[in-house]
């Protein structure tokens, strides 16, 4: 199965699922879920209401409902479920920032049954034999304990390995969670430390937005990685960092394998274009805010509509921000927002854009 071609640039891990009648459904593939959960909108498709629910997410509250679980297919193939229930939330903002209609989330009450292999070099997601693995060619393995910490009920797992974070090697359990767009996070306590310790050495660390920073580097199971995106509120490894790897996730026999095939995070034709037309307009001395003779780091984030870059300059306490896209593909690039926060994140100065 073809995986999308902005997946870890960007965006997230879609797949297409299929209703009994017939009707095709976006959905995401969330091991940070522990159970599938169906779009608001879907609510008339689904029968009779059993109760009420709520879901959080990062301190973000949706309120939803639970159904008996309709089948779901892939292709042809029904999907096994462990829980006879589906939850419904409002997907409404996750659907603008993907740039693309999201009906569900796939979590881990359906792939818990599964060996899901996510191959971002050759774009494709393959189901495995879980007993007929080359173990030998699939990188490094991590045992994966299932947990229902921080969960109401004992059946809604989610994996975790027994490894520390990605920044600082903290902590001893690591969320793995395709759901997580960036490369990880961290617990809030650490993302403080880790912030202030990083911003004594020159460039070193720059914030984002929605509390992420960016680290120049780290080095984690014995390899070694750069330009990382790392948010504040768990330890997780995200679907950016998978993506720099041959993931192989043996749910049924609670195994996952490590290959690393890339140090950095995956970029595609649209983000090096950005980033080109980014730095002609640094080297031309047009871009505002920042000097042709001004030294620093710059990182890009890329969105389904735009691509942001933050940077930091030696010397300046300051984070320097520009949003730059095109009206179509085919389209010129344009600066379309600029602007300057300081270490508490917020925003000192917004720049007028050419």
């Amino acid at each position: 199965m073809a995986l999308n071609k902005d997946v870890a640039r960007g965006n997230e891990l879609f797949v297409t699922l299929r209703l009994e009648s017939g009707e095709e459904l976006p959905f995401i593939v969330d091991t940070g879920s522990p159970f599938t959960i169906f779009d608001k909108s879907m609510e008339p498709k689904l029968g009779k209401r059993l109760g009420q629910s709520t879901l959080w997410n990062f301190g973000s509250k949706s309120e939803g409902g639970f159904y008996a679980a309709p089948r779901l297919y892939l292709g042809d193939t029904p999907l096994q479920k462990t829980s006879k229930y589906i939850l419904t939330s409002d997907f409404k903002a996750m659907s603008a920032k993907a740039g693309r209609p999201i009906l569900g989330v796939l979590g881990m009450d359906c792939l818990e049954h599964y060996c899901v292999q996510l191959d971002f070099e050759a774009g494709k997601m393959r189901f495995l034999n879980p007993d007929h693995l080359d173990t030998a060619t699939i990188g490094k393995a991590f045992t994966l304990t299932f947990s229902s910490e921080g969960q109401s009920m004992k059946q809604f797992i989610r994996p975790f390995i027994h490894r520390g974070s990605l920044i600082a090697a903290a902590g001893n359990n690591l969320m793995v969670d395709t759901g997580y767009r960036v490369d990880g996070a961290l617990e809030s306590g650490l993302f403080q430390r880790k912030i202030k310790e990083q911003r004594s050495r020159e460039g070193e660390a720059i914030h984002g937005d929605n509390h992420r920073v960016w680290f120049s580097q780290c080095n984690w199971s014995g390899g070694h990685y750069t330009n990382l995106l790392v948010g504040d509120g768990g330890n997780i490894i995200g679907l950016e960092f998978l993506a720099r790897h041959l993931v192989t996730l043996n749910f049924p026999k609670r195994m996952m394998y490590l290959k690393q095939t890339s140090v950095g995070p995956l970029a595609d034709e649209k983000m090096r274009a950005a980033e080109a037309f980014f730095n002609n307009l640094k080297e031309t001395g047009r871009l505002p805010g920042w000097s042709k003779s001004d030294q620093g780091t710059i990182y890009l984030e890329p969105f389904p509509d735009f691509e942001e870059l933050d940077g930091r300059k030696i010397g300046d306490s300051s984070d320097y921000h520009y949003q730059v896209g095109r009206l179509s593909k085919d389209g010129s690039w344009t600066l379309q927002k600029a602007w300057r926060t300081d270490e508490n994140d917020n925003t000192v100065e917004e720049y007028a854009v050419p």
